[in-house]
């Protein structure tokens, strides 16, 4: 018997960045769910409709129009439950879980380094990011290798974990494109995420980012516009 799924509205601003590996877990499953940017979904300016939402946070998600749930980690956690990517081991629900919050340590100021930082500020911090994961990425490998079934972190599936750690992999592969080069395990891992069917069709339709360190601007309906938190 078919379990209905409920109504998901995603709303978040215009950058790569807190939304991404909620959205690649929801079209690995094929979950449907609706994408806004807030001025759209409430029709006012994020700034006026801030404290009416959860604790004035993005990304939200509504659930059949009703439920809000903010917090991109308890967004994520609440997916993978309908999309099936949470371990059955309670033992394994707690390593993903710290696998995922491991790999969430990265958001800042990753995320706003590619999204927005510009010129000798952009190479300042990426510079400081680099030199910060280049430790940290010895233990994502060394887990990664510890499972031989691979190319997963817990073997052939992707649990919520793996979308997570690869978002941030893929912008730390934007500041250093050759970072991975003598990691085969982290490689096969990119690869793998990259070629599942539904994650493989969001990455290809998503905005494109451009400009980063430059002018950083999303491509979205064949315009590129700046990224941000406000319209325009």
């Amino acid at each position: 018997m078919s379990v209905k799924l409920p109504k998901l509205d995603l709303i978040y601003f215009k950058m790569r960045a807190f939304t991404e590996a909620i959205q690649m877990q929801l079209c690995y499953r094929n979950i449907p769910y609706n994408y806004h940017f807030p001025w759209d979904y409430f029709d006012k300016p994020w700034q006026e409709v801030k404290k009416e939402v959860g604790f004035g946070q993005l990304p939200l998600l509504i659930i059949n129009d009703r439920k809000r749930v903010w917090q991109s980690g308890s967004i994520m956690r609440y997916t993978a439950k309908l999309a099936k990517t949470v371990p059955k081991k309670l033992e394994d629900k707690a390593i993903a879980d710290a696998i995922f919050e491991s790999s969430q340590e990265l958001f800042q100021p990753l995320n706003a380094t590619i999204n927005f930082r510009v010129g000798e500020d952009y190479e300042n911090f990426k510079k400081s990011i680099l030199d910060d994961f280049r430790p940290r990425l010895f233990y994502f490998n060394k887990f990664l290798e510890n499972d031989q079934s691979g190319p997963f972190f817990f073997g052939k599936s992707p649990f919520y974990c793996d979308f997570g750690t690869y978002h941030q992999f893929s912008l730390i592969r934007v500041l250093d494109n050759t970072i991975f080069d003598d990691l085969s395990s982290v490689k096969l891992f990119m690869d793998a995420v990259e070629s599942l069917k539904g994650v493989s069709e969001y990455l290809s339709s998503r905005p494109e980012l451009v400009g980063v360190s430059k002018e950083p601007k999303l491509v979205i309906n064949g315009k590129a516009v700046s990224t941000g938190i406000k319209k325009n």
